[in-house]
């Protein structure tokens, strides 16, 4: 499942856009940009540690899990 999906289900965001620039700390227009690839490898990276410090331990793992298992093509 995407990450945003997962914000989105626990109602942390409720557009690409909110998400993009409140979560990712990328442009508004981030994630469409990407064209379906989500978010790069730095995006998440810097998402987990943005988690972390917040004490969202359980979002923080399943960030990383999906940064662990990121498709090639969205590693760029």
């Amino acid at each position: 499942m995407d990450i945003y999906l997962h914000f989105e289900a626990r109602g942390l965001t409720d557009s690409q856009r909110h998400f993009s620039s409140a979560w990712l700390g990328r442009a508004d227009n981030y994630l469409c940009l990407r064209a379906g690839r989500g978010p790069s490898a730095d995006a998440l990276v810097g998402l987990f540690q943005t988690l972390w410090r917040e004490g969202r331990f359980l979002l923080a793992a399943r960030v990383a899990w999906a940064l662990l298992w990121l498709r090639p093509e969205a590693r760029r």
